[in-house]
């Protein structure tokens, strides 16, 4: 059994090293992450901003929308706060859990960016241009950093995004995929909706069982009331017996007055109070 421990512990230890190394190599990113994330910008028939300009333009089409931010997540310092549907998306929802993890909002330093306005060092495959991409501040505290780095790195594996950890300056550079990010989102709604209907059934039933439960201890309560009062009550038949024997009683009075007096027998030696008269 011990050996059995030992080996189980060891396993798990090879898992969780291989799983933090793979991490880390989805993290650094490569030449082939920006090469894929640029054919989909193209296979999706989105158009590169050159001038912010042109980004205003894509704004006021509806290929991009706003970005504006709330309690979750922070666009303040962002120049260009247009992206993708998706995008935006994402992000609501990202930050919301985040917040709600780490009782902070998500910081975001980035959005659509012109090409124009792109820093000396950007890829030239990048497609901060095109609005799909968003750059996220590195957190300050260990426990946020790896919460949020598990949670790119496991969006990474289903799909629907690719996030490299970039060191000038420091931040995560997350593309998101529109179409495939779509279908997850729309998985993972009904999903929780489904959860929300078995809750709400479960809810009902055990309400349904409680009242039942109540129901069932009033009636009870209702017959041992009404036992009681049956017991406190005469029996029918006691009525017609009492008027038969009141009348009985009464009739025997009324002739018992009308018969005189018995005589009593005369003793011997003693004379007839009758004859002396």
């Amino acid at each position: 059994m011990e050996r059995f421990r030992a080996v189980a512990a060891g396993l798990a230890f090879l898992l969780s090293t291989s799983t933090a190394a793979e991490a880390r190599d989805l993290l650094r990113g490569s030449p082939r992450s920006m090469q894929r994330q640029h054919g989909v910008a193209v296979q999706s028939g989105y158009r590169f901003a050159e001038t912010p300009r042109d980004a205003e333009e894509l704004l006021a089409a509806g290929e991009l929308v706003e970005v504006p931010g709330n309690a979750d997540y922070d666009v303040s310092r962002v120049s260009y706060p247009y992206a993708l549907p998706e995008v935006r998306l994402f992000l609501e929802r990202l930050g919301r859990q985040y917040r709600e993890a780490t009782g902070s909002p998500l910081v975001v330093t980035s959005l659509a960016r012109p090409r124009s306005q792109q820093p000396a060092n950007a890829h030239e495959l990048s497609v901060h241009p095109a609005g799909m991409a968003v750059d996220l501040r590195v957190p300050r505290d260990a426990a946020s950093r790896r919460w949020l780095e598990d949670t790119l790195v496991a969006l990474e594996r289903r799909g629907v995004l690719d996030v490299t950890r970039e060191r000038r300056p420091p931040h995560y550079h997350v593309a998101i995929f529109p179409e495939a990010y779509r279908e997850y989102v729309d998985e993972r709604m009904a999903a929780e909706a489904l959860e929300r209907t078995r809750n709400a059934a479960a809810v009902t039933a055990v309400t349904a069982s409680a009242a039942g439960a109540v129901a069932a201890g009033a009636n009870g309560n209702a017959r041992l009331a009404a036992t009681g009062k049956a017991s406190r009550r005469p029996a029918a038949w006691l009525g017609p017996v009492a008027v038969v024997l009141a009348f009985g009683l009464s009739v025997a009075s009324q002739r018992l007055r009308r018969e005189p007096p018995r005589r009593a027998p005369r003793l011997a030696g003693r004379p007839d109070p009758a004859a002396l008269r």
